[in-house]
């Protein structure tokens, strides 16, 4: 997550901070997997972080 310094917000812990969507505070870049902040750290979360990123960057993508 250190490659994100100063392009998105970290939380003081070093994870990417990103909403549910896994939208970070930069447009368009989104974190998903073990390097952004939420509760559970398994493997089964992180692919669902995927389909739910590709889901989000669809929309974004449609947007522009």
């Amino acid at each position: 997550s250190e490659l994100f310094s100063g392009l998105v917000n970290l939380a003081e812990s070093g994870w990417i901070e990103a909403d549910e969507s896994c939208a970070t505070s930069c447009p368009g870049i989104y974190a998903v997997g073990d390097v952004r902040t939420k509760q559970l750290r398994q493997v089964i979360t992180a692919a669902a972080d995927g389909a739910n990123a590709v889901t989000s960057i669809e929309h974004y993508l449609a947007e522009l």
